[in-house]
């Protein structure tokens, strides 16, 4: 092997241990598990919700509804405050890039908990 070629493998070898080291691979990362037996029940301010968390082709989604009276479109505030306390019971946070969209009675957060 030439000196060129030792060269090129370094470097090539540096490269790939450079790559390696890219994303986050740390506590963090870990998956957040899946309702196991479906929705979990959450209660904001002594009113019971139920979130969802599913897994989708890109990750997962949150799904936050409450039985009587079913979730309207102007409670997307609330909903968000009930999918932050759901992660949080996790040790993780509804995913900061999770918008919220409204779903027939139901407020749904592409990402879940991150």
């Amino acid at each position: 092997m030439t000196r060129a070629q030792t060269l090129r493998s370094a470097a090539v070898l540096a490269a790939l241990c450079a790559l390696s080291a890219c994303g986050d691979k740390g506590e963090g990362a870990a998956p957040v598990p899946l309702a196991a037996s479906g929705p979990s029940e959450v209660k904001v301010g002594g009113v019971s919700y139920l979130a969802d968390l599913q897994p989708t082709e890109a990750g997962s989604t949150l799904r936050i509804t409450r039985i009587e009276p079913a979730m309207t479109y102007d409670e997307g505030a609330l909903a968000k405050q009930v999918g932050v306390q759901f992660c949080s019971g996790r040790g993780k946070r509804l995913a900061p890039w999770a918008l919220g969209k409204f779903d027939g009675g139901a407020w749904v957060f592409d990402g879940g908990c991150a």
